[in-house]
């Protein structure tokens, strides 16, 4: 049986950004420790959360993984510490005291392509989170639990890889191998929604990306499903109280 892959359509639809700052002022992302031996990382991601910064972290990035709207912010925990001395603790055989060492190296030194680089290793750490997510088990409700799901996880799996099939609950039945009361009531549960609410949902966040990467509207509308660019503008005003020309201008 081929290997399931939980994570790849869900992250290509996010894009995770990173500025190296000179302070901890506006940072969420800090690495403890110096050059040849490094301490710990600590990820804020809910700038609510009462996390104790330290005093000298060696490095301070400010990492931006969207706003609560995104699955991707909302599948995290409030902050995330890991310990680079033992690093293998975090979600077993983790690469992530490598790539913190990788973004120590790019952020301490002025090279070329040195923000790119820091996109890509940053988005590989929050890749090794996500995975030590799924893999523990211990989110109950969203996104992540059902990933987790034995069963539901080839649903969620097929709605975040073909967003513009026309979904239909018999769809979803078959792929679990549930019967379907059994099927709405476990996916209600576990991700928090009905599955077609998931479904809508899921293509608001990815036509949102489309979108804010300059997408045309009618293009955007095709590709996730809907019969015309006005029900795509409806559905968008809907989820996200402006239209998608005016969420453009905004950024």
């Amino acid at each position: 049986m081929s290997h399931l892959d939980r994570l790849s359509s869900l992250l290509s639809n996010f894009e995770v950004k990173a500025e190296c700052l000179l302070s901890s002022e506006g940072a969420n992302l800090f690495i403890y420790g110096d050059q040849t031996c490094l301490d710990k990382l600590v990820l804020v991601v809910d700038p609510n959360a009462l996390v104790p910064i330290e005093s000298e972290p060696l490095v301070c990035i400010h990492v931006d993984i969207g706003d609560n709207k995104n699955p991707l912010h909302q599948a995290m925990p409030e902050y995330v510490e890991i310990d680079l001395k033992h690093p293998n603790e975090f979600g077993g055989k983790s690469n992530v005291q490598g790539i913190a060492h990788l973004i120590v190296t790019e952020a301490s030194m002025s090279r070329c392509g040195a923000r790119f680089a820091l996109d890509r290793l940053c988005d590989l750490l929050v890749v090794n989170i996500l995975r030590h997510q799924i893999a523990e088990g211990k989110i109950e409700t969203g996104i992540f639990a059902g990933l987790a799901h034995p069963k539901l996880r080839h649903v969620v799996v097929a709605i975040h890889d073909n967003p513009h099939y026309p979904w239909k609950i018999e769809d979803f039945v078959e792929i679990a191998a549930m019967s379907r009361s059994q099927f709405m009531a476990v996916f209600n549960k576990v991700l928090g929604y009905s599955p077609i609410t998931y479904v809508r949902l899921w293509r608001m966040t990815a036509a949102r990306l489309a979108i804010l990467n300059g997408k045309r509207v009618k293009e955007v509308a095709n590709k996730y499903g809907y019969a015309s660019g006005d029900a795509f503008c409806r559905a968008f005003v809907s989820t996200y109280g402006v239209s998608p020309t005016q969420m453009s201008r905004q950024h």
